[in-house]
């Protein structure tokens, strides 16, 4: 049964995002190094340190996250959609009559 999606354009989407996430990876680092700069200043509050180390976390975590994301959605394709989508649409795509 085919599906009714398109397979393609989630996948090129997903290309998309992977390529968004690598570009906000090196910023996503700024902020964690910020964070334990932070966390060097001495005396610091325990209410000041611990949302500190949770953003750090946070900020480590993230693109870890994301991968999943992506991987748990491109897994999510049916084996063969796309390249059956792009073999069904190499000459245009047509209207079914029925």
């Amino acid at each position: 049964m085919p599906i009714r999606w398109s397979a393609v354009k989630v996948s090129e989407a997903m290309d998309e995002v992977e390529q968004l996430l690598n570009s906000i990876t090196p910023t996503l680092w700024q902020i964690h190094e910020k964070a334990r700069e932070i966390k060097a200043i001495p005396h610091l509050p325990g209410y000041i340190d611990q949302p500190t180390s949770t953003m750090a976390w946070k900020v480590e975590n993230f693109k870890d996250y994301m991968k999943g994301y992506i991987d748990r959605i491109r897994q999510g394709i049916p084996d063969g959609a796309i390249e059956e989508e792009k073999r069904s649409t190499r000459h245009g795509r047509t209207q079914s009559l029925i």
